[in-house]
């Protein structure tokens, strides 16, 4: 047994860019045990407010809840009363919480009075529910959570027929109402009420034994029958008909009736038609509808341009050849301009889905979105609303053209063409153009005078001469005197420049003398001089850093050699001996180790000094510090000693924890934020604003207990 809860904290605009940035949702699945109503869970922000909790559970019921969040962090605590959890002896019980955008963390064995999952809501679309079976006739591509599925019809038995009633409400949908019932017997064998949607068909499909007699019974409660154009609306209809394709009954349109009853209709033997024709899409011939292939396949299909006035036609063509695929715009309309309001819709083409689109307030009344579609292939337009959000409906539209043509549109018209909701599929067939392309003469050549960059066909061209346009205008004229510049020398005309040239006789670029040293393997080389001054200086590679060991003060040059000052002791009988030194402080020289010097290596090479008061202090607090490992839980205690001070560290000593040996609770004469630590140096319990402690689960053994209060950190050793 499956059961599923929709819990919306936050209203859900469906799938709004804006709404991404701030929405996402989570999905509880939880299997309780036999006792389900120890359970209990809630959803919290990190400051304590709640945002769902647990609906109420059945024991041994898989059930799933969706809750829309605001993106952010928050904290899942689930709560068992008896204190056992959900699992083990009493049922296997687990609880999963999940979403399609990268959240996904399960716990089967929870076995303990309660539990807190921290988790992040990430930006995530709002769950789409639809049948998710691509058999059934509902079958949603963009669904992410299951919905009911409608399946096609089985075949009747021998000697039954399969009559369908195509019922299409009209603007008023919920007026109207029909049965079919077995004439003489009176038994009604199929029905129709409750309508809520105009203009989208719904199918009914009965089995009626062939021979049998049915009358067909139509209501309308306004007493105008299905004339909604009446009232300026669409019009609905009843049709009843076989698989064979004939007609049985037909009732709607403009006329106008209370209830209608037809005569008794005798069902007839119906045996479908399989359509024969040539099934081979490579021959002109192929029929789309044939089944059985009846031999009329002749004409293999040849591509290309069959238009003669084009000037690549190819008169051995026998079908024109089609652009595979590019892109077609399609226009999402809201006739109102304030958003669709939770409608959407798809674009099915194949095995490809586009979507889901939709209209937000800021869109306005018209949106354009690019989509790629291949050509010749039928693409179909799906159109969802649900709940609140068919209300308005009607003033959603679309319409998907192409770089020739229209290829659908609806509910561009709300009241005339109403928008018609899934499973009605809108279809149509994309084209993107031919490749024929229109003669057009003229000049070819782009260098010509009279290129024409629209001409194919070539019928001559003019040029121009030498240095002269075709206005025959110098081509370059810098000076504007109407010599062309090819004719003319251009040069410095300037005998102090440094490039002055006696054979111009047109004003060019001059250069200035720049007198420097022109050798660049100098030290001083001028890349700008271009005349040497002969006061070149060599370079001088050196240590250049007036603090460093080896500073040369002759350099010019820093040779990246310096040698940096490095203090320390240089005794090599000391604990602390620095091999790296080149600068002797001997003060700070140690030779006598006390206290801890087993550990790992840290801080003090190899071992720990008790000199040190804060690190006297971890040891005393924690020997786990110093007999097996220097771990996390030790530098971030003597982290906090270094910056707080030993002397406010010590000044905690007027806490009291009690009892040690401790038995079933700790207790604390402050109220205080605590962490348990056991021997391997796992936190075990952390609270705040707290002074008791249940430690009747803790094994024996010893424990270190930080506390943090007014300001600092203070820590115990327990026994239990």
């Amino acid at each position: 047994m499956k059961k599923l809860e929709y819990i919306f904290v936050i209203l859900f605009c469906l799938l709004t860019s804006e709404v991404l940035g701030q929405m996402g949702w989570v999905n509880i699945q939880l299997q309780p045990d036999q006792y389900s109503g120890e359970t209990s869970w809630e959803i919290k922000t990190p400051d304590g407010e709640t945002m769902a909790t647990n609906p109420q559970y059945l024991s041994n019921t898989f059930q799933e809840t969706v809750i829309g969040l605001p993106v952010g962090e928050y904290e899942f605590v689930i709560v068992d009363a008896f204190g056992d959890g959900i699992c083990c002896s009493f049922g296997e019980g687990w609880f999963r919480l999940m979403n399609n955008c990268g959240l996904d963390t399960a716990v089967y064995n929870f076995n303990q009075p309660n539990m807190l999952i921290p988790f992040i809501v990430e930006p995530c679309a709002p769950p789409i529910f639809g049948c998710m079976d691509s058999f059934a006739n509902n079958f949603n591509p963009w669904a992410t959570l299951p919905a009911e599925c409608a399946y096609p019809p089985e075949d009747c038995e021998e000697g039954e027929t399969m009559v369908i009633a195509t019922f299409t409400p009209d603007t008023y949908a919920g007026e109207t109402s029909w049965d079919m019932m077995l004439f003489p017997d009176g038994e009604i064998i199929a029905s129709g009420e409750d309508y809520s949607v105009a203009g989208v068909p719904v199918n009914e499909y009965v089995c009626i034994t062939e021979g049998d007699s049915v009358k067909i019974n139509v209501y309308d409660t306004f007493a105008d029958g299905m004339c909604g154009s009446c009232y300026g609306g669409v019009d609905g209809s009843l049709y009843v008909h076989n698989m064979c394709g004939d007609s049985i009954f037909y009732i709607g349109d403009t006329t106008q009736f209370e209830s209608f009853g037809s005569e008794p209709i005798v069902i007839e033997q119906c045996v479908p038609v399989v359509q024969e024709g040539c099934t081979d899409p490579w021959f002109t011939e192929y029929d789309p509808a044939a089944v059985i292939d009846d031999g009329s396949c002749e004409t293999e299909v040849i591509y290309g341009c069959i238009d003669d006035n084009s000037i690549n036609y190819n008169p051995d063509a026998n079908t024109m050849a089609e652009e595979d695929n590019c892109l077609f715009t399609l226009t999402l309309t809201d006739g109102a301009g304030d958003g669709w309001f939770g409608s959407w819709l798809g674009v099915i083409q194949g095995d490809e889905y586009f979507g889901p689109f939709t209209m937000f307030a800021p869109d306005g009344y018209e949106k354009e979105i690019e989509i790629p579609l291949y050509s010749g292939e039928e693409v179909q337009v799906l159109f969802f609303t649900d709940g609140n959000a068919e209300t308005t409906a009607n003033q959603c539209g679309f319409y998907l053209e192409g770089p020739d043509s229209l290829v659908m549109e609806a509910g561009t018209n709300p009241w005339i063409d109403a928008i018609k909701k899934f499973p009605y599929r809108y279809k149509g067939t994309p084209h993107c153009g031919d490749f024929c392309i229109a003669i057009a003469e003229g000049c070819t050549d782009e260098a010509a005078c009279d290129f024409d960059p629209e001409a194919n066909t070539d019928t001559g061209c003019t040029y121009p001469i030498e240095y002269y346009d075709c206005m025959n205008h110098c081509m370059n004229d810098a000076d504007g005197d109407g010599v062309c510049d090819e004719l003319e020398i251009v040069g410095c005309q300037d005998p102090t420049a440094f490039n002055y040239d006696a054979t111009a006789t047109d004003a060019g670029e001059c250069i200035e003398v720049v007198f420097g040293c022109t050798d660049p393997t100098m030290f001083n080389y001028n890349p700008e001089a271009n005349v040497d001054n002969g006061g070149c200086v060599e370079i001088v590679y050196g240590c250049m850093d007036t603090l460093a060991l080896n500073y040369d003060e002759d350099a010019n040059t820093d040779n990246d050699n310096c040698i940096d000052p490095v203090a320390g002791c240089m005794d090599v009988d000391a604990y602390n001996f620095e091999p790296l030194a080149n600068v002797a402080d001997n003060e700070s020289c140690l030779y006598e180790a006390v206290g801890c010097v087993s550990g790992v290596g840290e801080p003090y090479g190899d071992g720990f000094w008790l000199n040190d008061d804060c690190y006297a202090w971890v040891i005393e607090a924690d020997p786990y510090c110093c007999e097996e490992a220097w771990d996390a839980t030790c530098q971030a205690t003597y982290d906090y000693c270094s910056v707080t001070g030993i002397e406010s560290v010590l000044a905690g000593e007027d806490l009291i924890v009690y009892p040690n040996p401790v038995g079933n609770v700790l207790n604390i004469n402050q109220n205080v934020d605590v962490d348990v630590i056991d021997s391997n140096g796992r936190i075990i319990v952390s609270k705040t604003n707290t002074n008791a402690i249940d430690a009747s689960l803790w094994p024996p053994g010893m424990y270190m207990v930080r506390i943090i209060w007014n300001g600092r950190v203070v820590v115990n050793k327990v026994v239990k």
